[in-house]
């Protein structure tokens, strides 16, 4: 993948200040994946990228695979960077079959309109504020009761950690959690990672999308960032980002294990 910017579109599963202590990682040349202690969920234990060399054979990256992630539920994450070329058919062949679809997508930084949302938006702070950002992404993507409190732990973990460049915000009706989303900035400081965003069904249709997404694109711009970066979900966010001027530079294909 010769576009510069795919580096910002990845980096939002990889690029990260440190490895919190509930998530164990591989990180090698030709293979990048985690797996986070307690969850069954498929996006907190995922490959997020498998490139096979001459020297390095596919059999043995899925034996590694399946060593590591033993009986714990996973998500393949395919890419432009993924190798060998034909990698879609080898995983079908191990049993693997096509769970979703995302879209890497980037955007300039540019000038925000202002927000005029009727509900109280702010940033995640405390434990009470990470249980009900939980709470509200549980609600919409039925994360099961380990998963929930292994998320709560990891991100209360994650709020005090001491070189942290990432935030979370929540938007409340009446005190009562309806809409999220997360924020994380590179490495470089050159783009802001959107890192998941979820309204509940019943309150859709209202701007909140559309304001988490204006919120975050100021933090970008004062924080100095050229680049907003995300992985959109088809069908979801992907085309709401793409209305509102992102542009697609790559496509993830997901498999899971049935």
């Amino acid at each position: 993948m010769k576009d510069f910017r795919w580096k910002y579109v990845h980096g939002v599963m990889w690029d990260y200040e440190s490895i919190p202590a509930s998530v164990t990682a591989v990180e090698q040349p030709n293979v990048l994946m985690y797996k986070t202690k307690g969850t069954t969920s498929i996006l907190s234990n995922k490959i997020a990228r498998v490139a096979v060399n001459p020297d390095w054979k596919i059999e043995d990256a899925v034996a590694k695979i399946y060593d590591f992630f033993g009986s714990q539920p996973f998500s393949w994450w395919i890419g432009p960077d993924s190798l060998p070329e034909d990698l879609h058919q080898r995983v079908k062949g191990y049993g693997f079959k096509h769970h979703d679809s995302y879209f890497g997508l980037i955007k300039l930084v540019t000038s925000t309109e202002a927000n005029d949302l009727r509900y109280e938006m702010r940033e995640v702070v405390n434990e009470q504020d990470v249980r009900a950002y939980i709470n509200v992404s549980s609600n919409i993507w039925g994360y099961d009761k380990s998963t929930q409190e292994a998320l709560i732990q990891q991100r209360l973990a994650y709020l005090n950690h001491e070189e942290r460049r990432s935030g979370l915000l929540i938007v409340l009706d009446s005190g009562s959690p309806v809409g999220y989303a997360g924020y994380r900035f590179s490495s470089d400081g050159q783009a802001m990672y959107l890192a998941g965003t979820g309204v509940l069904e019943e309150y859709r249709g209202q701007g909140i999308y559309r304001a988490l997404l204006t919120a975050r694109t100021q933090l970008a711009k004062e924080y100095g960032c050229e680049w907003l970066a995300t992985q959109a979900r088809e069908g979801t966010s992907e085309p709401i980002l793409r209305k509102l001027g992102f542009e697609e530079i790559g496509i993830y294909q997901v498999y899971t294990k049935e």
